[in-house]
């Protein structure tokens, strides 16, 4: 994308200029266990990224991304259960792409078995888009996929019914119009309510990459992920994402995963796919890391291993490995305490941020001056004249 993403140190007292890119692969990871500055250090790389003004998307755990996506002036979505998301797919426009997906996506919500069931779905498919838009709506489907068949238990209409008017996941997609909008530059949501449900999760990762999908235009883009390989650990996924990661690749997108578990992250469906198409690996200290996980797992040498297991939790350094260079670097922002607060996420502090919000409102101004006790940079700009609070818009 351009010169170094951001100039760290090494534990020799050396520059090391860090990048995400080797040659054209971009994707990256960072592994640590809670408490090891993993939070800080995702948010410290995806801060200094935006010198060139990516589209950043970041599916977000534990809300701990809120106060750096609202800090440069994003938009956080929570998604919540019962709170409708203003997710409807069936509005998307009428395109062989979109018809496709639905398909794909309905087969998926419906847990759709057999070429009859397939055969049903994309017929409703096809009627949902001979209707008026105003009928293209969770709800009306059930009558597509019930045609004039007689109602029986378990069929396609009565296993949609738990996503429609008072079933329990209507809220998810049900919705009248649709209200997710990409066009903003930066973007999270709170993925932390789906994460451990992939009866809810699976259908909505699957609409949210759709539509990012469509917006991957050969403008630099990060989609960043929480949690990342519990997040896409299905079937679905598994059978897609080797073909997904290489076609972000080619228009200029790149992803990065966190998770704290590097046992959880090796046993998930995707971890062998990832693991080979990502370039840059940061390794927080883990004084409890084991040599079947990292070296094992990872490929990490014995030496490498031995740093991570004997680096301080709270030493600010961590390990950076890739193709042509394996360095311990140091990321000390013990000087800019206000910065730590943005980047760390802690719950406190977000529950701070609700207060704030609530008694000043959203723009970043208002609310960071009384959050990290700093006054906001006033007349702060961007490299291209733009006020930093609003280099994310």
């Amino acid at each position: 994308w351009g010169d170094a993403v951001t100039l760290l140190e090494t534990t020799s007292a050396t520059p090391f200029f860090f990048n995400f890119h080797h040659g054209d692969l971009g994707n990256f990871s960072v592994i640590g266990p809670s408490g090891s500055g993993k939070t800080v250090v995702m948010n410290f790389l995806a801060a200094q990224a935006q010198k060139f003004k990516p589209r950043t998307i970041l599916f977000d755990k534990d809300r701990g991304a809120e106060l750096f996506i609202r800090g440069i002036g994003g938009r956080y979505d929570r998604i919540a259960p019962g709170m409708p998301t203003g997710f409807n797919p069936l509005i998307l426009p009428d395109t062989p792409a979109n018809r496709a997906f639905l398909r794909d996506w309905l087969a998926v919500l419906l847990k759709a078995d057999g070429p009859e069931e397939f055969s049903t779905i994309s017929a409703a498919v096809d009627a949902t888009y001979a209707n008026d838009p105003s009928l293209r709506r969770l709800r009306h489907f059930k009558e597509l996929l019930a045609g004039a068949r007689r109602p029986t238990p378990g069929d396609l209409a009565d296993r949609l019914a738990a996503w429609i008017g008072e079933g329990e996941h209507s809220w998810l997609f049900d919705n009248e119009r649709d209200r997710l909008d990409l066009s903003q530059r930066v973007l999270g949501f709170d993925m932390t309510a789906l994460l451990e449900n992939p009866r809810l999760r699976t259908p909505t990762m699957m609409y949210l990459f759709h539509r990012i999908d469509e917006r991957l235009d050969g403008q630099p883009t990060m989609i960043l992920i929480d949690e990342g390989w519990k997040a896409l650990d299905d079937e679905v996924f598994a059978a897609r994402i080797r073909d997904w990661l290489k076609t972000l690749r080619k228009r200029n997108a790149l992803v990065g995963f966190a998770t704290q578990s590097a046992r959880d992250a090796l046993d998930s469906r995707i971890s062998t796919a990832l693991v080979e198409q990502t370039a840059t690996m940061v390794f927080m200290p883990n004084s409890r890391a084991r040599p079947e996980d990292y070296c094992d797992g990872f490929g990490l040498t014995s030496h490498e291993f031995a740093l991570i297991r004997s680096l301080p939790a709270h030493s600010r350094c961590f390990l950076v490995r890739q193709p042509d260079a394996s360095v311990v670097v140091r990321l000390d922002l013990s000087g800019a305490p206000e910065v730590l607060t943005i980047l760390s996420g802690r719950e406190s502090a977000v529950r701070r941020l609700d207060l704030l919000r609530e008694a000043v409102g959203d723009e970043p101004a208002a609310w960071y001056p009384a959050l990290t006790g700093r006054e906001w940079p006033d007349g702060a700009v961007d490299e291209g004249g733009q006020p930093v609070w609003q280099a994310a818009e």
